[in-house]
């Protein structure tokens, strides 16, 4: 089997490969892989993480969204049906002056017989630890 046949039919390759360039260029790593249902999705989030902060002092997703590529990526679960596939990925980011780590459920389909991206969900925190020094 090709590999360029693989791409077409593997949700693994998909997250696989979008966290790979998210961890190169952060949130926009992500844009190749999004169905447009996707893309506004993640507007939505990214959105909603500000106004959030705003109102409630509690800024964790535009923190995650800001080191995205800092993050330690893994995938923890893929769930895979003949039209579409559940995938939880896992983040974390331990440094002297910061400890995150949670999980994010993403929702994949095919579309035109290739899989992409369809649903980001809000982060999940295990941990979130942030101290001004170094």
């Amino acid at each position: 089997m090709a590999l360029g046949f693989m791409k077409k039919i593997s949700p693994e390759y998909v997250v696989e490969h979008a966290i790979k360039d998210v961890k190169s260029t952060g949130i926009d790593g992500l844009k190749p892989y999004l169905t447009e249902n996707a893309e506004k999705n993640v507007a939505t989030i990214k959105n909603v993480s500000g106004g959030v902060s705003l109102l409630t002092g509690s800024n964790k997703v535009s923190v995650l969204l800001d080191k995205l590529a800092d993050c330690n990526w893994t995938v923890v679960e893929i769930l895979k049906g003949s039209e579409s596939a559940n995938a939880i990925v896992g983040f974390a980011i331990k440094t002297k002056s910061e400890e995150i780590e949670g999980t994010i459920r993403l929702t994949l389909i095919k579309e035109d017989k290739e899989w992409k991206i369809d649903g980001v969900e809000m982060p999940k925190f295990e941990k979130f630890t942030i101290s001004s020094a170094d």
